[in-house]
């Protein structure tokens, strides 16, 4: 608190009061209290209940990360197995698909190079009952020939097929008693 003072020449001045305090203390004695300990007690009690569970949280947490690990190296295996097989199955069936192209081609130029013989035949025939038989004869002969050229390319598309599903087939018969 400060407190002003006029000098005789009217000024103000300031003037510095200081107080000191003292600190008294009382000291009364204390009860011992029967709930202090117990409430102590079961304080320490609950943080040890709550270390151990942060604990097993912590562990289930790391199991589970773990977990998931093994099954995200599980699926991306599977993954690379599946995109291997698939491939696998594609080039298979592109080489398939060639050789069915190139099989087609062949019966083509065979049944071409027997029409031109035929027509070449023909016309070196003297009668017409010698046509006619030629005819029924070139009949008999491409149609044998084209039969058996279906059933080759039948079979090839067949291998084909089978042969590139087979990768896939594997990939999944082998997920799928991996999973089981």
């Amino acid at each position: 608190m400060a407190v002003t003072r006029k000098t005789p020449t009217g000024k103000a001045k300031p003037a510095v009061i200081e107080a000191k305090a003292t600190t008294v203390s009382v000291s009364a004695p204390v009860a011992a209290d029967p709930v202090i300990p117990a409430l102590q007690e079961t304080l320490d009690a609950s943080l040890n209940k709550a270390e151990e569970m942060q604990e097993q949280i912590r562990r289930t947490a790391e199991q589970g990360v773990e977990k998931t690990k093994v099954i995200y190296e599980k699926l991306k295996a599977a993954a690379e197995e599946a995109t291997s097989s698939v491939e696998t199955s594609l080039s298979t069936m592109s080489k398939g698909v060639s050789d069915i192209n190139m099989k087609a081609l062949d019966a083509i130029k065979a049944n071409s190079d027997a029409q031109f013989a035929f027509v070449k035949a023909l016309l070196a025939t003297k009668t017409i009952a010698e046509a006619i038989t030629l005819q029924g004869e070139h009949a008999k002969t491409q149609f044998e020939t084209m039969n058996t050229q279906a059933k080759e390319i039948a079979a090839l598309i067949q291998q084909v097929s089978t042969d590139s599903v087979e990768p896939i087939k594997a990939t999944l018969t082998k997920t799928l008693q991996v999973s089981a």
